[in-house]
Protein backbone atom coordinates (compact mmCIF):
# COMPACT_ATOMS: atom_id res chain seq x y z
CA UNK A 1 0.00 0.00 0.00
CA UNK A 2 2.32 2.46 0.68
CA UNK A 3 4.58 1.43 -2.34
CA UNK A 4 1.10 2.45 -4.36
CA UNK A 5 1.07 5.78 -2.65
CA UNK A 6 4.59 6.51 -3.92
CA UNK A 7 3.54 5.58 -7.50
CA UNK A 8 0.53 7.76 -6.91
CA UNK A 9 2.52 10.88 -5.67
CA UNK A 10 5.18 9.86 -8.40
CA UNK A 11 2.22 10.65 -10.81
CA UNK A 12 1.62 14.17 -9.66
CA UNK A 13 4.80 15.30 -9.23
CA UNK A 14 5.83 14.35 -12.51
CA UNK A 15 2.67 15.77 -14.01
CA UNK A 16 3.96 19.05 -12.08
CA UNK A 17 7.57 18.82 -13.14
CA UNK A 18 6.92 17.70 -16.83
CA UNK A 19 9.51 15.19 -15.84
CA UNK A 20 8.38 11.35 -16.33
CA UNK A 21 10.89 8.33 -17.09
CA UNK A 22 9.25 5.06 -18.65
CA UNK A 23 9.62 3.28 -15.89
CA UNK A 24 8.58 6.05 -13.33
CA UNK A 25 5.18 6.20 -15.56
CA UNK A 26 4.27 2.73 -15.73
CA UNK A 27 4.70 2.24 -12.68
CA UNK A 28 2.15 5.00 -11.43
CA UNK A 29 -0.25 5.17 -14.35
CA UNK A 30 -1.19 1.66 -13.20
CA UNK A 31 -0.57 1.86 -8.88
CA UNK A 32 -4.18 1.01 -8.94
CA UNK A 33 -4.27 -2.16 -10.29
CA UNK A 34 -0.59 -4.09 -9.38
CA UNK A 35 0.98 -5.75 -7.18
CA UNK A 36 5.35 -5.92 -6.98
CA UNK A 37 7.35 -8.33 -6.74
CA UNK A 38 11.20 -9.19 -6.97
CA UNK A 39 10.27 -10.98 -10.40
CA UNK A 40 8.96 -7.98 -11.70
CA UNK A 41 5.78 -6.48 -12.89
CA UNK A 42 2.92 -8.27 -12.23
CA UNK A 43 -0.47 -6.44 -13.72
CA UNK A 44 -3.97 -7.02 -12.38
CA UNK A 45 -6.85 -5.64 -14.80
CA UNK A 46 -9.58 -3.72 -12.92
CA UNK A 47 -12.68 -5.95 -13.93
CA UNK A 48 -15.10 -3.16 -13.14
CA UNK A 49 -14.89 -1.34 -15.74
CA UNK A 50 -18.42 -0.17 -16.98
CA UNK A 51 -19.50 0.50 -21.12
CA UNK A 52 -19.14 3.62 -22.87
CA UNK A 53 -22.09 5.17 -24.11
CA UNK A 54 -22.66 4.50 -28.31
CA UNK A 55 -19.36 2.66 -28.78
CA UNK A 56 -19.28 -1.04 -27.98
CA UNK A 57 -16.26 -2.79 -25.89
CA UNK A 58 -15.11 0.77 -24.70
CA UNK A 59 -14.70 1.42 -20.83
CA UNK A 60 -16.52 4.47 -20.02
CA UNK A 61 -13.44 5.86 -18.70
CA UNK A 62 -11.28 5.62 -21.39
CA UNK A 63 -9.58 9.21 -21.92
CA UNK A 64 -8.44 7.85 -25.53
CA UNK A 65 -11.90 7.54 -26.40
CA UNK A 66 -13.34 10.54 -25.21
CA UNK A 67 -10.61 12.61 -26.98
CA UNK A 68 -11.48 10.89 -30.09
CA UNK A 69 -15.31 11.39 -29.67
CA UNK A 70 -14.55 15.29 -28.75
CA UNK A 71 -12.62 15.61 -31.72
CA UNK A 72 -15.21 13.88 -33.76
CA UNK A 73 -18.44 15.54 -32.48
CA UNK A 74 -16.44 19.02 -33.56
CA UNK A 75 -15.59 17.90 -36.65
CA UNK A 76 -18.95 16.97 -38.00
CA UNK A 77 -20.12 20.15 -36.29
CA UNK A 78 -20.80 22.93 -39.25
CA UNK A 79 -21.19 26.12 -36.50
CA UNK A 80 -18.05 25.20 -34.91
CA UNK A 81 -14.61 26.27 -35.62
CA UNK A 82 -12.86 23.05 -35.76
CA UNK A 83 -15.53 21.78 -38.51
CA UNK A 84 -14.07 19.91 -40.94
CA UNK A 85 -15.80 19.27 -44.47
CA UNK A 86 -16.60 15.64 -45.30
CA UNK A 87 -14.16 15.02 -48.19
CA UNK A 88 -11.73 16.24 -45.56
CA UNK A 89 -12.47 14.02 -42.84
CA UNK A 90 -9.82 10.99 -43.54
CA UNK A 91 -9.28 8.61 -40.66
CA UNK A 92 -6.33 5.91 -41.68
CA UNK A 93 -5.51 2.73 -39.40
CA UNK A 94 -2.55 0.37 -39.35
CA UNK A 95 -3.56 -3.07 -39.70
CA UNK A 96 -2.04 -6.11 -37.59
CA UNK A 97 -1.67 -4.53 -33.85
CA UNK A 98 -4.43 -2.03 -34.54
CA UNK A 99 -7.39 -3.45 -36.18
CA UNK A 100 -6.37 -7.09 -35.90
CA UNK A 101 -4.55 -9.35 -33.25
CA UNK A 102 -0.85 -9.85 -34.01
CA UNK A 103 -0.29 -12.22 -31.24
CA UNK A 104 -1.38 -15.31 -32.47
CA UNK A 105 1.41 -15.93 -32.70
CA UNK A 106 2.32 -13.02 -34.82
CA UNK A 107 1.34 -11.05 -37.71
CA UNK A 108 -0.98 -12.50 -40.10
CA UNK A 109 1.30 -12.13 -42.96
CA UNK A 110 3.90 -14.03 -41.56
CA UNK A 111 1.30 -16.91 -40.30
CA UNK A 112 0.13 -17.16 -43.51
CA UNK A 113 3.32 -17.54 -45.22
CA UNK A 114 4.13 -20.45 -42.78
CA UNK A 115 0.77 -21.93 -43.15
CA UNK A 116 1.54 -22.02 -46.85
CA UNK A 117 4.93 -23.10 -46.67
CA UNK A 118 4.21 -26.03 -44.01
CA UNK A 119 0.67 -26.79 -43.86
CA UNK A 120 -1.16 -25.97 -46.73
CA UNK A 121 -1.79 -29.78 -47.89
CA UNK A 122 -1.92 -29.59 -51.90
CA UNK A 123 0.90 -27.19 -51.99
CA UNK A 124 4.57 -28.63 -52.07
CA UNK A 125 7.07 -25.39 -50.89
CA UNK A 126 9.99 -24.86 -52.11
CA UNK A 127 12.69 -26.81 -49.91
CA UNK A 128 14.78 -23.65 -49.27
CA UNK A 129 11.33 -22.15 -48.39
CA UNK A 130 10.17 -25.04 -46.33
CA UNK A 131 13.67 -24.81 -44.18
CA UNK A 132 13.26 -21.00 -43.58
CA UNK A 133 9.88 -21.22 -42.34
CA UNK A 134 10.39 -24.16 -39.95
CA UNK A 135 13.18 -22.36 -38.25
CA UNK A 136 10.82 -19.40 -38.22
CA UNK A 137 7.97 -21.01 -36.88
CA UNK A 138 10.19 -22.81 -34.43
CA UNK A 139 11.61 -19.75 -33.01
CA UNK A 140 7.62 -18.26 -32.82
CA UNK A 141 6.26 -20.83 -31.10
CA UNK A 142 9.33 -22.48 -29.43
CA UNK A 143 11.72 -19.58 -28.74
CA UNK A 144 14.49 -21.20 -30.48
CA UNK A 145 17.97 -19.23 -31.59
CA UNK A 146 16.79 -18.04 -34.93
CA UNK A 147 19.58 -17.34 -37.60
CA UNK A 148 19.15 -16.08 -41.11
CA UNK A 149 20.94 -18.54 -43.17
CA UNK A 150 19.81 -17.89 -46.41
CA UNK A 151 18.99 -13.95 -46.59
CA UNK A 152 17.19 -14.73 -50.67
CA UNK A 153 14.90 -17.58 -48.69
CA UNK A 154 13.89 -14.91 -46.17
CA UNK A 155 12.87 -12.25 -48.89
CA UNK A 156 11.14 -14.92 -50.75
CA UNK A 157 9.37 -16.04 -48.10
CA UNK A 158 8.20 -12.43 -46.95
CA UNK A 159 7.76 -11.48 -50.45
CA UNK A 160 5.96 -13.83 -53.15
CA UNK A 161 8.05 -17.06 -53.31
CA UNK A 162 5.46 -19.20 -51.91
CA UNK A 163 2.80 -17.70 -54.81
CA UNK A 164 4.23 -16.78 -58.08
CA UNK A 165 2.07 -17.96 -60.95
CA UNK A 166 -1.01 -17.65 -59.13
CA UNK A 167 -3.85 -15.83 -60.29
CA UNK A 168 -5.66 -13.03 -57.90
CA UNK A 169 -8.61 -15.24 -57.54
CA UNK A 170 -6.48 -18.28 -56.98
CA UNK A 171 -4.56 -16.05 -54.32
CA UNK A 172 -7.98 -14.61 -52.96
CA UNK A 173 -8.99 -18.28 -52.40
CA UNK A 174 -5.81 -19.32 -50.36
CA UNK A 175 -6.83 -16.59 -47.96
CA UNK A 176 -10.14 -17.85 -47.67
CA UNK A 177 -8.85 -20.99 -46.70
CA UNK A 178 -5.92 -19.63 -43.85
CA UNK A 179 -9.25 -17.37 -42.77
CA UNK A 180 -10.67 -20.71 -41.57
CA UNK A 181 -8.05 -22.50 -39.66
CA UNK A 182 -8.39 -21.91 -35.96
CA UNK A 183 -6.27 -19.09 -34.08
CA UNK A 184 -3.23 -20.78 -32.41
CA UNK A 185 -2.79 -19.25 -28.56
CA UNK A 186 -6.75 -18.88 -28.70
CA UNK A 187 -10.23 -21.19 -28.26
CA UNK A 188 -13.51 -20.53 -30.07
CA UNK A 189 -11.97 -18.08 -33.15
CA UNK A 190 -10.43 -18.17 -36.78
CA UNK A 191 -7.88 -16.12 -38.05
CA UNK A 192 -11.27 -14.68 -40.26
CA UNK A 193 -12.55 -13.45 -36.66
CA UNK A 194 -9.39 -12.49 -34.96
CA UNK A 195 -10.31 -8.24 -34.61
CA UNK A 196 -10.43 -6.44 -31.87
CA UNK A 197 -14.18 -5.95 -31.57
CA UNK A 198 -13.56 -1.90 -29.69
CA UNK A 199 -11.74 -1.38 -32.59
CA UNK A 200 -14.29 -2.65 -35.43
CA UNK A 201 -17.37 -0.31 -33.00
CA UNK A 202 -14.45 2.47 -33.55
CA UNK A 203 -14.71 2.28 -37.13
CA UNK A 204 -18.45 1.97 -37.10
CA UNK A 205 -18.70 5.02 -35.45
CA UNK A 206 -16.51 7.01 -37.69
CA UNK A 207 -17.96 5.56 -40.65
CA UNK A 208 -21.52 6.91 -39.21
CA UNK A 209 -19.84 10.55 -38.94
CA UNK A 210 -19.06 10.89 -42.38
CA UNK A 211 -15.21 9.79 -42.39
CA UNK A 212 -13.34 8.24 -45.32
CA UNK A 213 -11.37 5.21 -43.69
CA UNK A 214 -8.31 3.41 -44.90
CA UNK A 215 -6.04 0.70 -44.25
CA UNK A 216 -2.35 1.75 -44.68
CA UNK A 217 -0.43 -1.47 -43.88
CA UNK A 218 2.89 -3.20 -44.28
CA UNK A 219 1.04 -6.33 -45.03
CA UNK A 220 0.23 -7.69 -48.64
CA UNK A 221 -2.27 -5.82 -49.84
CA UNK A 222 -4.28 -8.32 -51.81
CA UNK A 223 -4.01 -10.32 -48.49
CA UNK A 224 -5.53 -7.44 -46.42
CA UNK A 225 -8.28 -7.04 -48.66
CA UNK A 226 -9.85 -10.74 -48.31
CA UNK A 227 -9.16 -10.18 -44.16
CA UNK A 228 -11.48 -7.60 -44.60
CA UNK A 229 -14.34 -9.06 -46.20
CA UNK A 230 -17.44 -9.79 -43.93
CA UNK A 231 -15.99 -7.45 -41.50
CA UNK A 232 -14.20 -4.34 -42.47
CA UNK A 233 -15.29 -4.00 -45.96
CA UNK A 234 -18.78 -2.42 -46.06
CA UNK A 235 -16.71 0.54 -44.02
CA UNK A 236 -13.45 0.29 -45.65
CA UNK A 237 -14.08 -0.79 -49.58
CA UNK A 238 -11.30 -2.61 -51.22
CA UNK A 239 -10.04 0.79 -52.89
CA UNK A 240 -9.72 1.80 -49.44
CA UNK A 241 -6.42 -0.80 -48.55
CA UNK A 242 -3.15 0.28 -49.07
CA UNK A 243 -0.11 -2.14 -48.34
CA UNK A 244 3.03 -3.85 -50.05
CA UNK A 245 2.23 -4.49 -53.89
CA UNK A 246 2.70 -7.72 -55.41
CA UNK A 247 4.04 -7.29 -58.78
CA UNK A 248 1.47 -9.02 -61.29
CA UNK A 249 2.52 -10.40 -65.01
CA UNK A 250 0.39 -11.07 -68.06
CA UNK A 251 0.48 -15.11 -67.97
CA UNK A 252 1.83 -15.27 -71.77
CA UNK A 253 4.03 -12.12 -70.87
CA UNK A 254 7.39 -13.96 -69.86
CA UNK A 255 10.57 -11.78 -69.30
CA UNK A 256 9.08 -8.95 -71.86
CA UNK A 257 8.38 -5.57 -70.29
CA UNK A 258 4.66 -4.74 -69.85
CA UNK A 259 4.96 -1.42 -71.64
CA UNK A 260 5.81 -3.24 -74.84
CA UNK A 261 3.58 -6.48 -74.22
CA UNK A 262 0.37 -6.80 -75.09
CA UNK A 263 -1.73 -9.29 -73.19
CA UNK A 264 -3.38 -11.75 -75.08
CA UNK A 265 -7.64 -12.11 -74.54
CA UNK A 266 -7.45 -15.22 -72.83
CA UNK A 267 -4.26 -14.89 -70.60
CA UNK A 268 -4.71 -13.89 -66.98
CA UNK A 269 -2.45 -11.73 -64.60
CA UNK A 270 -0.56 -13.66 -62.24
CA UNK A 271 1.59 -13.06 -59.36
CA UNK A 272 5.43 -12.31 -60.32
CA UNK A 273 7.06 -10.90 -57.69
CA UNK A 274 6.95 -8.32 -55.02
CA UNK A 275 7.37 -4.52 -54.11
CA UNK A 276 10.92 -3.74 -52.52
CA UNK A 277 9.47 -1.01 -51.11
CA UNK A 278 7.18 -2.22 -48.00
CA UNK A 279 4.33 0.41 -46.89
CA UNK A 280 6.17 0.65 -43.16
CA UNK A 281 7.64 3.92 -41.62
CA UNK A 282 7.83 6.68 -43.94
CA UNK A 283 6.35 5.32 -46.58
CA UNK A 284 3.21 4.98 -45.01
CA UNK A 285 2.62 8.47 -45.24
CA UNK A 286 4.02 8.19 -48.76
CA UNK A 287 1.62 5.54 -49.93
CA UNK A 288 -1.08 8.35 -48.60
CA UNK A 289 -0.15 11.12 -50.18
CA UNK A 290 0.25 8.54 -53.35
CA UNK A 291 -3.16 6.96 -52.80
CA UNK A 292 -6.16 9.27 -51.00
CA UNK A 293 -4.45 12.65 -52.35
CA UNK A 294 -5.31 14.39 -49.21
CA UNK A 295 -3.70 14.86 -45.24
CA UNK A 296 -5.42 12.48 -42.98
CA UNK A 297 -6.51 14.40 -39.60
CA UNK A 298 -6.99 10.79 -37.77
CA UNK A 299 -3.82 7.98 -37.40
CA UNK A 300 -4.46 4.93 -35.34
CA UNK A 301 -1.28 2.44 -34.92
CA UNK A 302 0.46 0.10 -32.74
CA UNK A 303 4.29 0.55 -33.07
CA UNK A 304 6.98 3.09 -34.28
CA UNK A 305 6.57 1.36 -37.64
CA UNK A 306 3.37 3.64 -37.66
CA UNK A 307 5.01 7.28 -35.97
CA UNK A 308 5.45 8.58 -39.44
CA UNK A 309 1.70 8.51 -40.54
CA UNK A 310 0.66 9.79 -37.00
CA UNK A 311 2.93 12.36 -37.63
CA UNK A 312 1.66 13.04 -40.82
CA UNK A 313 -1.85 13.20 -39.04
CA UNK A 314 -0.37 15.92 -37.06
CA UNK A 315 1.03 17.89 -39.27
CA UNK A 316 -2.42 18.67 -40.87
CA UNK A 317 -2.38 21.93 -40.87
CA UNK A 318 -5.37 23.13 -42.27
CA UNK A 319 -8.09 21.33 -39.90
CA UNK A 320 -5.20 19.86 -37.11
CA UNK A 321 -4.88 15.99 -36.13
CA UNK A 322 -5.18 13.36 -33.33
CA UNK A 323 -2.68 10.10 -33.11
CA UNK A 324 -3.73 7.15 -31.23
CA UNK A 325 -1.38 4.03 -30.41
CA UNK A 326 -2.74 0.75 -29.04
CA UNK A 327 -0.87 -0.53 -26.07
CA UNK A 328 -0.60 -4.69 -26.10
CA UNK A 329 -0.34 -4.67 -21.98
CA UNK A 330 -3.14 -6.95 -21.06
CA UNK A 331 -2.00 -10.29 -20.08
CA UNK A 332 -5.01 -11.86 -18.82
CA UNK A 333 -7.67 -12.16 -22.39
CA UNK A 334 -4.22 -11.15 -24.84
CA UNK A 335 -0.51 -11.92 -25.01
CA UNK A 336 0.59 -8.61 -23.44
CA UNK A 337 3.94 -7.43 -22.44
CA UNK A 338 3.37 -5.02 -19.82
CA UNK A 339 6.81 -3.73 -19.66
CA UNK A 340 7.18 -3.48 -23.67
CA UNK A 341 3.81 -1.30 -23.68
CA UNK A 342 5.28 0.61 -20.59
CA UNK A 343 7.99 1.68 -22.40
CA UNK A 344 6.12 2.65 -25.82
CA UNK A 345 3.64 4.57 -24.20
CA UNK A 346 6.17 6.89 -23.05
CA UNK A 347 7.17 7.38 -26.65
CA UNK A 348 3.91 8.16 -27.42
CA UNK A 349 3.05 10.60 -24.98
CA UNK A 350 6.69 12.35 -25.73
CA UNK A 351 5.63 12.69 -29.69
CA UNK A 352 2.10 13.93 -28.91
CA UNK A 353 -0.13 10.41 -29.49
CA UNK A 354 -2.84 9.42 -27.43
CA UNK A 355 -2.67 5.60 -25.95
CA UNK A 356 -5.63 3.65 -25.61
CA UNK A 357 -4.71 0.66 -23.54
CA UNK A 358 -6.15 -2.79 -24.25
CA UNK A 359 -6.30 -3.87 -20.28
CA UNK A 360 -7.81 -0.86 -19.23
CA UNK A 361 -9.53 1.04 -22.04
CA UNK A 362 -11.71 -2.06 -23.88
CA UNK A 363 -14.32 -4.41 -22.36
CA UNK A 364 -13.41 -7.28 -24.44
CA UNK A 365 -10.76 -7.92 -27.07
CA UNK A 366 -11.95 -10.49 -29.00
CA UNK A 367 -15.53 -11.67 -27.85
CA UNK A 368 -16.30 -12.73 -24.65
CA UNK A 369 -16.67 -16.48 -26.66
CA UNK A 370 -12.89 -16.06 -27.26
CA UNK A 371 -10.38 -17.48 -24.20
CA UNK A 372 -6.93 -17.89 -24.26
CA UNK A 373 -5.61 -21.32 -24.64
CA UNK A 374 -4.89 -23.87 -21.82
CA UNK A 375 -1.00 -23.38 -21.93
CA UNK A 376 -0.60 -27.23 -20.99
CA UNK A 377 -3.03 -27.71 -24.08
CA UNK A 378 -0.27 -26.01 -26.68
CA UNK A 379 2.17 -28.54 -26.04
CA UNK A 380 5.76 -26.31 -25.74
CA UNK A 381 7.50 -29.15 -24.56
CA UNK A 382 6.99 -31.67 -27.62
CA UNK A 383 7.69 -28.12 -30.00
CA UNK A 384 10.77 -28.10 -27.88
CA UNK A 385 12.31 -31.11 -28.30
CA UNK A 386 10.97 -31.38 -32.34
CA UNK A 387 12.68 -28.24 -32.51
CA UNK A 388 15.83 -29.28 -31.12
CA UNK A 389 16.13 -33.04 -32.95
Amino acid sequence: MKKKRLYVLILSLTMVLGVLSPRARAMALIAQNENVSDGGLTLERNHDLQPAVGLSGWSADSEALASLMQFVSESVDESHEDYIPPEDRIAVFDFDGTLYGERFPTSFNLWFNGWRALHCEDYDAPERLKIYAEQREAQLLYGTEFKILDPEAQKLFNGSGLFEGLTREEYTALVRRFKQQPVWGFEGMTYGEGYFQPMLSLVRYLHENGYSIYICSGSDRDATRVMTEGTLDQYIPTDHVIGTDFLYKASGQGDRNGSVYTMGKGEKLIISGCSDERTVRTNKAIAIQREIGRQPVLAFGNSSGDFTMADYALQNTQYGGQAYMLLCDDTERDYGDAEAAASFAARCEAAGYHTVSMRDDFLTIYGEQVQKADQSALDFSDGEAAAAA
